[in-house]
């Protein structure tokens, strides 16, 4: 009987038990059948481990609800996951959005993918948007350094240009397998990060490390597409997309654009930067959004933190000030 590599497929949840449950439906569907799955619950407060953890148990259940007890960032929360598979013995450990769904032959197709290419560390799924599923929502990353600007064929028609294999920079955290022997030596995700661009970021130091990412079209994967970030339909979260996204931004150009680029892109980027608070506030003052000076206080926070080097999760608006006119 032919004995498969274990796959620990981690998947966060913060309260989000409903996504989540969907896409536990979806593993246990799926053809390939030895997989451990390890929900690691970031501090929901909306009732996610008692409704999640009956799901992961018994024979059906494959897994495991690790409760971490507060909100540590896709890093904090897929590193929990990513120890316990290097403490158990997996073979792959594949990170998967709460609010992603695969297809049936999808952890199979990508897992004989990894193993017919030994230099190959990383693997990753096309990703479409599960409410329009003819459109992409990643399919490998690319970097213009001189641009700033990463590159992931979002919102392209899924018109059969993306069906292919081919090695590319970087994958989507969304859906992102990693060999052990990879893992081992890259390491875990940056914490630094929190969330965003830690995708990249890992795929980028497993290219230093000497493997390569492969991109394989023809596994699928569906995702809602930040769910969480918009979680609680209130106006904080978008400028807390924004202040990641912007301090984070800088900091994966400050770490790998090439002596060369780094001016370059830097600058482009705050030129970005200083153009979107510009944007927010003119459109606050005339359309009356009145979510408009936090978001413009996040993108501005973001660059200011990231010129500081304050990294991980971010801290109040209070604190911040304090900070700044501390070290001033």
């Amino acid at each position: 009987m032919e004995v498969h590599p274990i796959v620990y497929v981690i998947i966060l949840n913060w309260n989000g038990w409903r996504d989540t449950l969907h896409c536990l439906a979806a593993l246990r569907a799926s053809s390939y059948q030895n997989l451990h799955v390890v929900v690691v619950d970031n501090g929901s407060t909306d009732d996610s481990p008692e409704r999640l953890a009956p799901l992961l148990q018994g024979p059906r259940g494959r897994g495991e609800l690790v409760c971490v007890g507060y909100n540590s960032g896709f890093t904090g929360g897929a590193n929990v996951g990513l120890r316990l598979a290097l403490e158990r013995g997996a073979d792959y450990a594949l990170l998967l959005n709460n609010d992603a769904t695969v297809e049936p032959a999808c952890i199979a197709t990508l897992v004989e993918a990894a193993a017919h290419r030994p230099d190959v560390g990383c693997v990753g799924p096309k990703i479409v948007w599960a409410g329009d599923p003819e459109r992409i929502w990643s399919a490998g990353m690319s970097v213009a350094w001189r641009r700033a600007i990463v590159e992931s064929h979002a919102n392209e028609p899924d018109d059969g240009r993306f069906d292919d294999c081919r090695l590319v920079q970087g994958l989507s955290g969304c859906a992102l397998l990693m060999k052990r022997v990879a893992l081992e030596r890259v390491g875990l995700l940056d914490e630094r990060y929190f969330a965003y661009y830690e995708d990249l970021d890992w795929c980028l130091r497993a290219r230093d490390a000497g493997f390569r990412c492969l991109y394989v079209g023809v596994a699928r994967v569906a995702h809602v597409g930040s769910s969480t970030s918009k979680r609680d339909g209130g106006r904080s979260q978008p400028a807390a997309l924004n202040y990641y996204a912007t301090r984070n931004i800088l900091l994966f150009l400050a770490t790998h654009a090439s002596r060369a680029e780094r001016p370059l892109a830097l600058t482009r980027q705050l030129g970005r930067l200083l153009s979107a608070v510009a944007h927010i506030i003119a459109g606050g003052l005339i359309l009356r959004r009145p979510d408009a000076r936090r978001r413009a206080w996040a993108l501005i926070a973001g660059g200011i933190d990231a010129a500081r080097g304050c990294f991980g999760p971010r801290v109040d608006r209070q604190t911040a000030l304090r900070r700044y006119s501390m070290h001033g």
